[in-house]
């Protein structure tokens, strides 16, 4: 993990509090910096154990695997080692993404119903103009879109059961935070069909 341990747990406190309740209101934003939704392709059997998985065993992922158990355990899904009928599989991605501060102009326009101003960029080399073109640049900053990926499948027949995806925009700081607190909004949505849900993390 990156940062210090004060940081951490301060963070993960304030983003538990907050993304729990709001993925479990069911709404959707699209400005909102998390995102969730899953796919149910079979019935999930009751009361069988499930064996959690990350399919990259780092120290991170195994800390990870933990947050996955303890949120199956407050929904009273049992869980067991490698060998259970069940396994639920995990993995994550960080994609880098660029986010605009403002949108692009090659101009703008005042007034009212008796008198009006346009004022047009001909030539600019920091902004947008007509002889220059887009020169939006400068007017993005980059962030990071954490993704963590869930399947249940029945280790018995091969059958995948559910699958699910949490993802939330944030900075690269917020990693380990993000996901610890993504992992039990999957859990929530285990063995059920979700198109689009919401959630903040801050």
């Amino acid at each position: 993990m990156r940062g210090s341990a004060p940081y951490f747990l301060g963070l993960f406190t304030a983003l538990a509090l907050v993304a729990g309740p709001a993925a479990g209101q069911g709404t959707y934003d699209p400005a909102a910096p998390g995102q969730v939704h899953a796919s149910a392709f079979a019935a999930m059997p009751a009361d069988l154990p499930i064996a959690v998985r990350p399919l990259d065993n780092s120290t991170d992922n195994l800390r990870l695997k933990r947050r996955f158990q303890d949120a199956l355990a407050s929904r009273s899904i049992p869980t067991a080692p490698d060998k259970a009928p069940l396994a639920l599989n995990f993995e994550t991605e960080v994609q880098e993404t660029a986010r605009s501060r403002r949108p692009p102009s090659l101009g703008e326009f005042k007034g009212d119903n008796r008198d009006s101003q346009v004022r047009i960029n001909l030539w600019s080399t920091t902004q947008d103009s007509v002889t220059q073109g887009r020169r939006s640049g400068g007017d993005e900053k980059t962030g990071v879109r954490f993704i963590l990926i869930a399947t249940l499948d029945d280790q018995r027949t091969g059958q995948r059961l559910w699958q699910g995806q949490a993802s939330w925009d944030g900075e690269a700081l917020d990693e380990q935070a993000a996901y610890a607190t993504m992992a039990p909004i999957l859990v929530e949505q285990l063995g059920q069909t979700v198109r689009q849900r919401s959630f903040r993390l801050q």
